[in-house]
């Protein structure tokens, strides 16, 4: 029998602590069957995290950019076990995170993380298409573009074959945050947010949610969708 996939969309600004908190519990019961596949929708409150390391390209390059001696007030730092290096997370900003079993009977491929990653990227890269954008994946550049613009970082990590941490699309979120660092790897002024190059109304993170849960759930047998007001 396949596994169904369940949503929840966790409202308001959560720290990146709670929701890593949250997912390894997550990632724990997934691990033993005791729940299902479970994606979350959420935006982080201000926060620069760094990652495991920058991916290799077959260029000499550090593994870590280097970090501002001081950050502004109210934005935070932490360190993450997801692949990749600095990026930044805030309001404005749709996260997804899937909690998936890589055992090849629901969404998640047979042990198969890089099929995961493309799989991930190929959703957004459609989904963007909605807006009438051309949007692609890229070898050595993980993540999603339109044409020499960053969109959506992407950065995961792997326990007992369930994936956590996931994929970020800027959307209405304030870009200049990103200059503080060097967003896994790249320029600051690479990054790109959906509502510069399409029309976003005020209800973009329900639209957006409900269109991913679409393409997700198509994956699965059947889809639970739940609402939840606070991390607890």
């Amino acid at each position: 029998m396949r596994s169904f996939l369940r949503f929840w969309s966790l409202k308001g600004y959560v720290s990146y602590e709670d929701v890593r908190d949250l997912q390894l519990s997550l990632v724990d019961q997934r691990a033993r069957d005791l729940i299902p596949d479970t994606v979350l929708f959420l935006e982080h409150l201000p926060v620069v995290t760094r990652g495991r390391g920058l991916q290799f390209t077959g260029v000499p390059r550090d593994r870590h950019m280097p970090l501002p001696g001081v950050f502004p007030s109210g934005i935070s730092f932490a360190d993450s076990e997801r692949g990749g290096d600095l990026t930044y997370h805030g309001p404005g900003q749709l996260v997804v995170y899937p909690i998936c079993k890589l055992d090849g009977r629901g969404f998640g491929p047979l042990h198969d993380v890089a099929g995961f990653l493309r799989k991930i990227e190929q959703i957004f890269v459609d989904e963007l298409g909605r807006f009438g954008l051309h949007a692609e994946a890229r070898e050595q550049a993980t993540g999603v573009w339109v044409g020499d613009r960053k969109i959506a970082s992407m950065g995961i990590a792997v326990r007992r074959w369930v994936t956590y941490h996931g994929i970020a699309l800027n959307c209405v979120n304030d870009l200049s945050p990103f200059h503080l660092i060097s967003p896994c790897g790249f320029s600051p002024e690479v990054m790109t947010r959906l509502s510069d190059l399409a029309p976003l109304g005020a209800g973009w993170r329900t639209d957006l949610e409900h269109s991913l849960v679409r393409r997700m759930a198509g994956e699965g047998a059947e889809v639970v969708s739940k609402m939840l007001p606070t991390v607890v």
